[in-house]
């Protein structure tokens, strides 16, 4: 009985020194200024500068650590470690996830700037969805926590670089913004000294907006250092989720292709 007792005091004072806050960032929203189309001079002077600030993108893998905190219907905290692998060549990435605690992957996912593919290990099935928001399972509580897959795909991967080149962007050069509608929401793209800093999503269609941000190494700014995601409901304004990804031991190198599999 004292064992028990010892072990539960153990776990908890393991999970409360485990619970820090992540960071909780503001949604900025649409500038008041004028956004200029692609062709205009400002813009192709502001896009020149930012491809030539920006990394060609190589491949890479990398550990992660992953915080999950919930708000509705009580405030909570998720723990997750993971590996993820990027292939410069095909875009593509793949991330596997595991428990914090035991290590063990319970649930994989590759990905394109198309679709995202999901297989939990427990399975052969394998799901195949548009790019677009996941559900993550908690492994040891069943909870479902929905992720805004695309705005964090656009920074592992650099794929913000081809969005800001399409001619149906258009640009607010006053405050080094890019701003384009896609299919499944307006994207906001927020550039400081010619990197990414912020990007910002607001879908009608999925009812959310998301905000992510980074932090990079000085020396290298992919992969990111870090990445802090947050989701709002647009019907309640109230924040759903944040989530923060910290990468670690992050290695500039080829990646095989084999990796890219099931």
């Amino acid at each position: 009985m004292i064992h028990r007792i010892l072990f539960l005091v153990l776990i908890v004072l393991f999970v409360s020194c485990q619970s820090t806050e992540v960071e909780d960032p503001n949604f900025l929203g649409k500038a008041e200024g004028k956004y200029l189309p692609a062709k205009d001079t400002s813009s192709q002077t502001f896009l020149k500068q930012v491809l030539e600030k920006n990394p060609n993108f190589p491949s890479f893998k990398s550990d992660f650590s992953m915080q999950i905190q919930t708000f509705i219907p009580k405030k909570e905290n998720v723990y997750l470690d993971g590996k993820v692998y990027f292939s410069k060549d095909t875009k593509q990435i793949k991330i596997q996830l595991m428990d914090q605690f035991f290590g063990m992957v319970f649930s994989e996912l590759i990905a394109n700037a198309d679709q995202i593919q999901l297989k939990p290990t427990s399975t052969k099935e394998i799901q195949t969805l548009p790019m677009g928001d996941i559900l993550i399972q908690d492994p040891n509580t069943g909870k479902k926590y929905t992720i805004p897959f695309p705005v964090i795909y656009s920074y592992l991967t650099g794929n913000y670089i081809d969005e800001i080149q399409n001619q149906k962007a258009r640009f607010n050069t006053n405050d080094s913004r890019v701003y384009l509608t896609k299919l499944d929401g307006e994207y906001e793209y927020f550039f400081q000294d010619g990197n990414l800093d912020r990007l910002e999503l607001t879908s009608n269609k999925r009812g959310l907006k998301a905000i992510a941000i980074v932090k990079s190494n000085q020396k290298q700014t992919h992969p990111p250092k870090e990445i802090t995601t947050k989701v709002i409901s647009l019907d309640t304004e109230k924040e759903n989720v944040l989530i923060q990804i910290k990468l670690k031991k992050s290695q500039i190198t080829e990646v095989a292709s084999q990796v890219f599999r099931f």
